[in-house]
């Protein structure tokens, strides 16, 4: 079919606004995070703007187009109720309300997806319809110049209503926003929370590793040790080798927990400390053999004096 003459085409202008928001709330529906309390909401709020200008722009068809073809032709058309777009309304507003945790959120979603598929099923055929169906009948029954004006009123209607719409919109925003403060954080919206204050935070938890190790080259290992059961960040940076490099398990028998640079004391040991070492060693073994034999001794001499007993 021929296009119609731009100055007397009523519907091919709105109509690609209509279609350009049906695009644009479809592309945020598949990328909408729903798990995200934040992501959610601005959804429905986009949903509902989007939704009070279709209904407008059905109502300024109705009665600047429609109502005005029914008048000349003398016939009742069907034309499009917006019964179906009070019901999403009414759906975006339930969400804002009454949705609080993530589990509703999920299952709202499902709800959420196959509406909204219903209504753009027949939303985009609708206005179709009214582009091949209603444009040549109002072709047939006005004039050149009455079509001109009728176009005139429909593009001012809509340009009027639009910042009016939008106003009332933002303070539909706020109202919900207030109300929502009254509700129980979900638990999305504290998770969203506690990593906005992480963000922030200065806490030590959230120091740099390399500034965590020149913390932990202060501490004692007993110290270390405690530190890496405070957390799986804490364990890993704990067990770094250079915090280890002096072991001194000697001292730590004796409850001493040094673990700094090496002193005089703690050099390697020269040969006569370790020939030192070795005879007391060799002294420790004889003793200990011999109390062995005296022990073994006494048992023998006490079990002849309790037989002549």
């Amino acid at each position: 079919m021929a296009p119609f003459p731009d100055e007397v085409d009523v519907f091919t202008g709105p109509h690609w606004r209509m279609k350009q928001l049906v695009g644009s709330y479809c592309d945020k529906l598949s990328k909408t995070n729903f798990s995200n309390n934040n992501d959610f909401r601005a959804l429905l709020q986009s949903l509902y703007a989007t939704f009070k200008e279709f209904k407008m722009h059905e109502q300024i068809e109705n009665e600047y187009i429609i109502g005005l073809l029914q008048q000349r032709s003398q016939t009742i058309y069907n034309v499009h109720s917006d019964n179906k777009l009070s019901e999403m309304l009414s759906l975006f507003e339930k969400g804002l309300k009454n949705v609080k945790n993530e589990y509703e959120q999920l299952n709202y979603a499902k709800q959420l997806k196959e509406r909204l598929e219903a209504f753009t099923r027949d939303f985009l055929p609708h206005m179709k319809e009214e582009e091949e169906v209603f444009q040549p009948m109002l072709m047939e029954y006005f004039t050149y110049e009455e079509l001109k004006d009728i176009k005139k009123k429909v593009i001012a209607q809509h340009s009027s209503q639009d910042t009016a719409e939008l106003l009332r919109g933002l303070s539909l925003w706020n109202q919900a926003e207030e109300r929502q403060k009254f509700f129980k954080y979900s638990v999305d919206e504290k998770s969203d929370t506690e990593a906005e204050v992480s963000e922030h935070s200065t806490g030590i938890t959230h120091l740099p590793p390399e500034v965590m190790l020149s913390i932990f080259s202060y501490l004692n290992p007993q110290e270390l040790c405690r530190c890496s059961q405070v957390s799986t960040k804490w364990s890993q940076l704990a067990k770094t080798g250079s915090l280890w490099k002096h072991l001194y398990p000697v001292h730590w028998a004796r409850g001493d927990w040094y673990s700094g640079p090496a002193t005089e004391l703690d050099t390697e040991p020269d040969e006569e400390w370790v020939r030192n070492r070795k005879d007391e060693s060799r002294a420790f073994q004889e003793w200990d053999e011999d109390a062995d034999i005296d022990e073994s001794g006494n048992s023998c001499l006490e079990l002849q004096l309790l037989h002549d007993i």
